[in-house]
């Protein structure tokens, strides 16, 4: 049976895709990790994680678009993507590692110069109610900040001396929380900061909930939501 394939492009980069419900869709916080690292200039040969991969697509448009430069890993918590990933890579004619992961506990004698950790970090609740489909893990906690925590203190030994991270903030979580963590733990500079419509069967069922969570805000008679990526990097490189 022919697979389903979506093609996509970014800039000048043509990425093809197998489309699958099993597999998370690439969204709005995708493409804004995409557009911070376009923020960075290669000059050497680097060595990236895309943790959390899901399709593949960060780590597939990073190599075609940069080739020799990257050095590229992937990894997943579920065993569909990671199958998914490998078909990806093949279907792009670019190569990587893969590994099924929980977090990085797979990478624990690697060190990269840069993770981009795309793990989920939202509410399990508005995932599993109202955005995620079975196949998808999304066990992040009430306040969406479970895998974020336990990748942030874990993380500083996957990092070489220099190393960074890209991570989006959501708004769909304790996000004023997280970005205490991240402000008291790490040097940290905002890159990216997007402001998308609330999903309508959040404002259509609990708006004043998650108002008040902060989850979602109010502006100019519009309901939203953000997403924001930091870069991060240990205090050390200071």
């Amino acid at each position: 049976m022919r697979k389903n394939i979506h093609n996509i492009k970014i800039g000048n980069v043509k990425i093809k895709l197998i489309k699958d419900t099993k597999v998370f869709e690439p969204n709005l916080t995708t493409f804004s990790l995409i557009e911070a690292f376009e923020k960075f200039k290669i000059k050497k040969k680097i060595k990236i994680l895309d943790l959390g991969s899901g399709s593949g697509i960060i780590g597939i448009f990073l190599k075609k678009k940069f080739g020799k430069k990257i050095e590229l890993y992937l990894s997943d918590y579920s065993k569909h993507a990671v199958k998914i990933i490998n078909s990806n890579l093949k279907i792009n004619k670019v190569t990587g590692t893969i590994k099924e992961s929980n977090i990085l506990k797979e990478w624990s004698n690697e060190k990269f110069d840069l993770i981009i950790n795309d793990i989920s970090a939202i509410s399990s609740f508005v995932a599993k109610n109202y955005w995620y489909n079975k196949y998808i893990p999304h066990d992040c906690g009430k306040d969406g900040l479970k895998l974020s925590k336990k990748f942030l203190n874990s993380v500083k030994k996957n990092l070489k001396k220099k190393g960074t991270i890209l991570m989006p903030v959501i708004s769909i979580s304790d996000h004023k929380l997280l970005i205490k963590i991240i402000e008291k733990n790490f040097k940290s500079k905002m890159l990216v900061n997007k402001e998308w419509p609330a999903p309508k069967n959040l404002i259509k069922d609990k708006v004043d909930h998650f108002l008040n969570r902060g989850y979602i805000f109010k502006k100019f008679n519009m309901y939203l939501c953000f997403t924001k990526v930091y870069q991060i990097q240990k205090k050390d490189n200071l």
